[in-house]
């Protein structure tokens, strides 16, 4: 009896354990890349989970089915006529994905739930839409507006392609016109005139560049030289004065030397002026010795003759041999003039016998 009823414990343990862990298994916990969707209310609504976000789902009479979340990324090209019948060819890339509102994550479910690959589904769908609001752009644009104007393509696309793609629950996070072509050369022709206008532009800058370059270096060549005719004046200069001032030196010498012995000359001269009448005197006292001396006796006359008797003051002696003096022609020294006297003398004919100094008018000697 106590063992039945241990048993029938047991097994009503183990009835309790299983039943809660499988009301446990029911509770769920949504990924951060992924929206669930539990279905089977009474209500008959699509009860929404959103990522990272969890909830108890009943067991047999509710279920739970996962919307993607991640992003998408398309690429899609589109051969359409302009607004001039022109063929081009534009190349795009998309990114999409499923809008984050309920009404969105709502209507994604209704189109793309229960497929068997949900992100290529979305892919598909997102790219026929994007295709038709391309050509329809396409279609009332010119070529040259689509080259030149790219930004008001992608911006008209995305507005055209959002309000169809809001209907199917998806968002587009980014659109961007990859290439504009066409099979005919026509965008290649519209090209060639700009072009031509960039080739003449950077020729024209080009040459200007090196003009302002040869200028440029004309201009400094001419600063240099200036500049170097400058300092060639200003070195002939300054030589010339250094030369002028080395004349002035070499002149000042001789100039010195000059009126040194200028002064010297003019003192000697007022020396030999003031010891002239010294001479003088010397002179007179050895005329007055020598006619003290006894002279030779001659017919009529004592051999004590007062010899000034006969010469006179200041005249000379006699020559031994009989001679009375320089001969014919000379020229002895003038009254009046000292040895350094250079004035020259009264010019006298050949054979003048003239007065000589120191012979008076009453010298007997004199004929």
């Amino acid at each position: 009896m106590g063992v039945t009823i241990i048993g029938l414990i047991v097994i009503v343990a183990i009835i309790v354990l299983a039943a809660v862990a499988y009301l446990f298994s029911r509770i769920v916990v949504v990924p951060s890349n992924l929206t669930g969707l539990i279905s089977g209310s009474n209500r008959g609504t699509v009860k929404i989970i959103h990522p990272g976000g969890r909830d108890f789902v009943l067991p047999v009479i509710q279920s739970i089915q996962y919307l993607p979340f991640t992003q998408t990324t398309i690429g899609f090209k589109v051969t359409a006529e302009d607004e001039n019948k022109i063929h081009v060819n534009v190349a795009a890339v998309a990114a999409v994905k499923v809008g984050d509102s309920d009404e969105q994550v709502r209507a994604a479910a209704k189109r793309f739930l229960g497929k068997p690959n949900t992100d290529q589904a979305i892919a598909d769908s997102a790219r026929e839409a994007l295709i038709g609001s391309l050509r329809s752009i396409i279609g009332h644009m010119t070529v040259t507006d689509l080259i030149s104007d790219r930004d008001a393509l992608q911006r008209n696309v995305f507005d055209d392609a959002k309000s169809i793609m809001a209907n199917m629950g998806l968002e587009i996070d980014m659109l961007q016109v990859s290439e504009i072509t066409d099979a005919g050369g026509y965008i290649e022709s519209l090209g060639v005139p700009e072009q031509q206008r960039v080739e003449k532009d950077a020729r024209i800058a080009r040459a200007n560049a090196e003009r302002e370059a040869r200028d440029a270096e004309v201009t400094s060549r001419q600063q240099i030289a200036e500049r170097e005719r400058d300092l060639s004046l200003r070195q002939a200069q300054l030589k010339a004065e250094t030369d002028k001032a080395q004349a002035d030196a070499d002149s000042a010498g001789p100039i010195a030397r000059a009126a040194r012995a200028r002064d010297r000359h003019h003192r000697a001269g007022g020396g030999r002026g003031q010891g002239r009448p010294d001479r003088a005197r010397a002179g007179l006292h050895g005329a007055q010795a020598r006619r003290r001396r006894p002279l030779p006796a001659r017919a009529g006359g004592s051999g004590l003759q007062d010899r000034g008797a006969a010469t006179g003051p200041g005249r000379r002696r006699a020559h031994p041999s009989g001679r009375r003096g320089p001969g014919p022609g000379h020229r002895g020294p003038c009254r009046g003039r000292g040895q350094g006297d250079r004035r020259p003398g009264p010019r006298r004919g050949r054979g003048h016998r003239g007065p000589r100094p120191g012979r008076g008018r009453h010298d007997p000697r004199r004929r």
